[in-house]
């Protein structure tokens, strides 16, 4: 649970490790999960090369490993092996079976009595048994601490340290860490303890602003004292992990490691690991050509990753590890696209099977005839952090509206609307009687774009073109994002054949140019279709264009996905 199939783009072993899912993926690099050639699993951090050779990355990697392996906390996640050499080095900890503290909260609300105790306890340990060591973690969040059976565990101890860059959601980091001229360390995790402490006792996320007077909601008071100065603007002003520590085991000697045990094995109840499951590497191609369909079977089709779930010492059956590396040998390398482009039918079945799989993605769509200002273009993103999110929102430059849907099965509906007002800007609201009810649901509405671009390329048949830049006509901020997105090369394929049933028109002759990237990705689809209707006021044939460009990929997406306080319970006045 929590883990998604490895991308075509991760490595199938790293070490002594073989990999079977992704667990994130941030500025350090990826974390993967993989099992050592005993079956017990591991998570390993993989820096890309890039990163690891920029400055002294390396030495710090090999300081933050050293320091990992020295450390003994109860509440953290342990070191298991590690290779700062390699080309792409790599660090393994402890696998921790359990949801997230983000996943928990979202799933089954705030936490109370002794088990928020014990979670503040254990996170404070945690942080206390690093300090000690000289390191800070400068990339807590709710996605870095896992509620395991025996207890909270933070987890990515040293990643920050390492890159030199933070790995967590930037609104609940310390305000030292964002001045430029000021070095953080240990109180910046103690104040991200604090907001970590709130958020576990009512579910609200922080805004990024620091306030002299937090509001701490149901914090009980035996926390309150403890957060309200964990969460002061001065470091100096915070109290160390020690000291949050000492003062919430009421002990100030002896072993506090043993003494946060003997709570957690007291205190630490009703928290479970979801049920493993089989995830596919991704779903059925829509291409329905037989031989296509043959394709994709053996591109994406029955790849089983097995997640340990809760079971961390066992390993699957025989018969299960077997068939699970029969299937990855079957894997191609390298994607179809890269090695044998002139391979039409796999390759557009790869782009279609990837574009549904990813985990983040932008895609701006537009349908329009003639004139491209004559209908509204919409826009498609999909985020896996701070939580997964994913929306489908009109586009109109400063002006849009559309919905959001929030959560691990994205089942939170949100509605969200711009405002040409510069002060207003944005707005999110609930719509408790149903009035703005979508067309559809914006994971489904995605999927059936990707489905009818599957259609049309079995209906086209395309050949292959070669090599060269995919154009790029209109591409709006919120797709650019951080990205130059202007060099887009690829592999082209083209097509001229005859479209039936676009908008109620009959059979159109029709135009195909699809772009794949390198790794297999869709770049560009545009079908242009002309039928024999006369335009008046443009005294030429109608010209309809289905155009998608697909912006990127599994990479960090900025969808602004709001907080529960930024949500409004209805709909704002007009």
């Amino acid at each position: 649970p929590g883990i998604a199939p490895p991308d075509r783009k991760d490595p199938e072993t790293v070490g002594p490790y073989r990999t079977i899912g992704r667990v994130s993926r941030d500025a350090a690099g990826t974390a993967l999960l993989g099992v050592d050639p005993h079956g017990a699993p591991a998570v390993i951090r993989v820096v890309p090369t890039e990163v690891a050779d920029a400055g002294d990355v390396r030495a710090r990697l090999a300081t933050e490993v050293d320091r990992i392996a020295r450390c003994r906390a109860v509440c953290a996640a342990r070191h298991r092996d590690a290779d700062v050499r390699d080309a792409r080095p790599w660090s393994a900890t402890e696998y921790v079976p359990g949801r997230t503290l983000a996943a928990h909260v979202t799933e089954f609300g705030p936490l109370r009595g002794s088990v928020l105790t014990a979670l503040a306890t254990g996170l404070a340990e945690a942080l206390t048994a690093w300090h000690v060591q000289g390191g800070a973690h400068l990339g807590l969040d709710p996605t870095r601490v896992v509620l395991s059976p025996r207890g909270p565990k933070v987890v990515d101890l040293g990643v920050s340290s390492a890159v030199g860059a933070s790995i967590g959601d930037p609104r609940w980091v310390a305000p030292e860490q964002r001045a430029e001229d000021t070095e953080a360390g240990g109180p910046a995790d103690v104040f991200t303890w604090g907001h970590l402490v709130r958020f576990a006792a009512t579910g609200w996320e922080p805004s990024g602003d620091t306030v002299a007077d937090p509001d701490l909601g149901d914090v009980p008071e035996s926390l309150a004292s403890l957060v309200r100065e964990a969460l002061a603007e001065a470091p100096e002003e915070r109290p160390t992990a020690l000291h949050l520590l000492r003062a919430l085991t009421g002990r100030t000697d002896g072993d506090l490691g043993a003494a946060v045990s003997d709570l957690l094995a007291r205190t630490w109840v009703g928290v479970n690991v979801p049920a493993p499951r089989r995830v596919r590497r991704a779903r059925t191609s829509v291409l329905m050509g037989a031989t296509a369909i043959v394709l994709v079977g053996a591109l994406v089709g029955g790849w089983l990753v097995w997640d340990p779930g809760e079971g961390t010492e066992e390993t699957a059956s025989a018969d299960d590890a077997e068939s699970t590396e029969g299937a990855a040998g079957e894997e191609p390398a390298v994607p179809t696209v890269a090695e044998e482009p002139e391979a039409v039918d796999a390759a557009m079945a790869e782009a279609i099977a990837l574009a549904l799989e990813a985990s983040t993605f932008t895609t701006f769509e537009h349908r329009y005839s003639n004139d491209v200002g004559d209908t509204t273009p919409v826009h498609y993103l999909q985020t896996d952090a701070p939580v997964p999110a994913i929306s489908h929102t009109s586009y109109l430059g400063p002006i849009g509206s559309g919905v959001m849907a929030l959560g691990s099965d994205f089942g939170e509906i949100v509605y969200l609307r711009d405002r040409q007002e510069e002060s207003y800007g944005r707005v999110y609201y609930r719509d408790p009687d149903g009035n703005a009810a979508p067309e559809g649901h914006p994971r489904e509405k995605w999927e059936d774009l990707v489905e009818e671009v599957g259609r049309v390329l079995e209906v086209a048949d395309p050949g292959y073109e070669g090599t060269g830049t995919a154009p790029t006509e209109y591409m709006p901020p919120e797709i650019l994002g951080d990205g130059d997105l202007s060099e887009r090369t690829g592999h082209r394929y083209t097509a001229t054949y005859v479209q039936e049933g676009f908008l109620d028109h009959g059979p159109l002759e029709a135009t195909l140019d699809f772009w794949v990237d390198e790794a297999g990705y869709p770049l560009r689809f545009e079908r242009r279709m002309v039928s024999e209707v006369i335009v008046p006021e443009f005294e030429e044939v109608l010209v309809l264009t289905h155009l998608v460009e697909f912006a990127r990929f599994d990479l960090p997406v900025d969808a602004q996905v709001p907080t529960d306080d930024e949500i409004l319970p209805e709909p704002p006045d007009q």
